[in-house]
């Protein structure tokens, strides 16, 4: 069993991940994250506007990891990047 890691996602990200229309993320390679591994996708708005207020909504969505794709400067994948597949 892997380890859980937390991350923010935008609501329409949000959306498209829990109805599995989208079954990726692209993200900063911080975290070591590797097969096997739960991912938390946690709903956060941006204050874009007035209030402009950020926030946290409740929402989360879970899934493990199935595929980490780094490396891939071939595929035009930016050094320090990696797609996570779920």
């Amino acid at each position: 069993m892997g380890k859980e890691i937390r991350k923010k996602i935008s609501p329409e990200d949000f959306w498209n991940v829990k109805n599995g229309i989208k079954n990726f993320e692209f993200r900063k390679d911080e975290d070591n994250i590797q097969p096997g591994d739960t991912i938390i996708l946690e709903e956060y708005i941006e204050g874009k506007y007035p209030p402009f207020s950020s926030k946290y909504t409740g929402m989360v969505v879970r899934r493990t990891v199935k595929y980490v794709l780094r490396n891939a400067k071939g595929y035009g994948l930016p050094e320090g990047f990696c797609v996570i597949g779920f």
